[in-house]
């Protein structure tokens, strides 16, 4: 099934023992696009909701998904609500796509909005390095929220279409019109 994560790519530990590594603030902002060969990304609604909307994770090409490993940056020390779901979506990008995405979306998950209420988004990106797991969980606001999805969108590769219909569904579940 196109979108879906495959089981055999994906390992999903919730063991808190696992939560160790690197925790590099900003640095994963700053990573070069070969630096990036070992990236993935997730993107959780954390917002409230009538029905669940599903995560999207997105990896390097030929890197397949561990999602514990975002578990090492995210705020949360188990997996959101919306993580657990069978229907999570994954594509893959380029690690030059990774890199155009992470510089386009950077001005956007950097600012911190001045909001009342939860978190609507979260952000993580993780990358494997030489010394172990590097990356951080950007927390996005909801007025924040088109702006960082244009963004994302606006910086895949125009034929990665997988990528495009995955993240722009989520928008609008998310954001709806």
């Amino acid at each position: 099934m196109l979108g879906w994560i495959e089981p055999q790519l994906v390992k999903y530990h919730l063991d808190a023992s696992e939560r160790t590594g690197i925790y590099m603030a900003g640095a994963i902002l700053e990573a070069t696009a070969i630096q990036l060969s070992t990236a993935q990304a997730k993107i959780t609604y954390l917002g409230e909701q009538t029905k669940p909307i599903a995560t999207v994770v997105f990896s390097t090409e030929g890197y397949g998904v561990e999602i514990n490993r975002f578990l090492k940056v995210q705020t949360s020390p188990e997996p959101y609500m919306n993580d657990g779901l069978p229907y999570t979506k994954y594509f893959t990008v380029t690690s030059e796509e990774f890199h155009r995405i992470l510089s386009a979306v950077k001005p956007v998950v950097v600012k911190r909005e001045d909001y009342q209420g939860r978190d609507f988004l979260s952000f993580s990106v993780t990358r494997e390095t030489d010394t172990g797991i590097e990356g951080q969980e950007f927390r996005i606001g909801p007025r924040a929220g088109k702006e960082f999805y244009e963004k994302l969108i606006a910086a895949l590769a125009p034929e990665n279409h997988l990528g495009r219909e995955l993240l722009t569904k989520q928008f609008v579940n998310v954001l709806p019109q």
